[in-house]
């Protein structure tokens, strides 16, 4: 799942971000409309968190676009404009759900998960190839019978290549799933976390593998007799 907090406040589009990530998210923070707009012609959102107030104007605007893409992500206005007027003003924007500043972290969790658990916004819980499945949301993994509980990029990286089994997932495909645009990538950080999933996968006596495919990329496939 990839998530857009649209806040001018650094302090508080970190806080969103980290809360956001405890919910297998990847997430991009941007802090005016117009970042929001050039966010939006590079990656597909599942969630937007968007402040109404922004340096470059009133929010509604970036609301009403949003909920007009036909893969339109789930809304939830966060802003400290939370009279009733506000409110309905947000809702008739085309958002899904309008939440007052200061928030509570547990019910701000509470409403996103709600507004993805809408059926046109509804993800499957678990992914599955082989004797291997993914859980979603949680990170837990289960090979063979045998529970892991994989590390966060490890399970984005699983995941990614579970909904694209027997296909090649290019290199560039799968940096742009798996982080957000203001991560630090070193160069070989990627091969180093798929080296390790494919060796916890292959000791836990999963039946497929990942394979590499020089200068392209990676792609799940059952693993060869042995």
């Amino acid at each position: 799942m990839r998530s857009l907090v649209i806040e001018d406040e650094p302090q508080i589009g970190a806080y969103l971000s980290r809360l956001l990530r405890e919910i297998h998210s990847i997430v991009d923070v941007v802090g005016s409309i117009v970042d929001a707009q050039q966010a939006l012609k590079n990656f597909k959102y599942d969630l937007a968190i968007v402040d109404r107030m922004l340096p470059d104007g009133d929010a509604l605007a970036i609301v009403t676009a949003l909920s007009q893409l036909p893969e339109r992500p789930a809304i939830i206005m966060l802003t400290a404009k939370d009279t009733k007027e506000d409110v309905i003003d947000g809702l008739n924007s085309g958002a899904d759900d309008y939440l007052g500043k200061p928030f509570e972290p547990q019910e701000f969790i509470a409403r996103v998960r709600a507004v993805l658990r809408r059926p046109r916004l509804l993800v499957p819980q678990m992914l599955s190839f082989g004797n291997v499945e993914l859980h979603l949301g949680s990170n837990e993994a289960v090979v063979a019978n045998n529970k892991i509980l994989l590390r966060r990029r490890e399970a984005l990286i699983l995941g990614a290549l579970l909904m694209r089994r027997d296909r090649v997932v290019t290199r560039a495909a799968l940096i742009e799933e798996i982080y957000g645009f203001d991560d630090e990538i070193e160069s070989n950080t990627l091969e180093a976390q798929v080296s390790r999933l494919r060796k916890k996968l292959a000791e836990l006596g999963g039946d497929v593998e990942i394979r590499s495919m020089r200068g392209i990329g990676y792609i799940l496939r059952m693993a060869r007799p042995r």
